[in-house]
């Protein structure tokens, strides 16, 4: 029993540490986009750089990305590459040891390709990861987002 709770505090404490990535979830419209802000709540283990993935409906979403004031801030610049339809791989990196502080990451512009309204479709946040200024590892949780479409 003593092992399991230890067990189960370690997990808690590594997870306090973790940095969290938030995709919003916003609405748009035929011929409206929108813009999602994907935040970042670092915590104790701050990191200097991050990486993440966005898997979406290719057939219904185009995506792109820009980075958002918390990595301009720490002099970060933003890179993407499409890994396939509906994956797209974000890498936001410096050269320095500046830390990411709180705030908006990244933006992710979202336009609708079909026509139909009423639908809800799901943008997920996958292959977290991050680094700090010794090249270390950084644990980085994130959650899901979504876009409404509307009339």
């Amino acid at each position: 029993m003593f092992l399991k709770c230890a067990i189960a505090l370690a997990m808690f404490a590594w997870a306090g540490n973790a940095a969290e990535l938030i995709l919003d979830g916003g609405s748009l419209a035929p011929g409206r986009p929108c813009t999602l802000n994907v935040r970042v709540a670092v915590g104790q283990d701050v990191p200097t750089g991050i990486q993440f993935d966005l898997e979406y409906d290719a057939a219904s979403l185009d995506i792109r990305v820009e980075a958002g004031p918390a990595a301009k801030q720490a002099s970060k610049n933003l890179q993407s590459a499409k890994i396939r339809d509906g994956k797209l791989r974000v890498l936001i990196i410096g050269f320095n040891r500046n830390a990411i502080s709180d705030g908006v990451l990244a933006l992710v512009h979202v336009s609708y390709k079909g026509q139909d309204a009423g639908k809800t479709l799901p943008i997920h946040v996958t292959a977290s990861s991050g680094t700090n200024e010794k090249a270390q590892s950084v644990a980085v949780t994130a959650k899901d987002g979504s876009v409404t479409v509307e009339k």
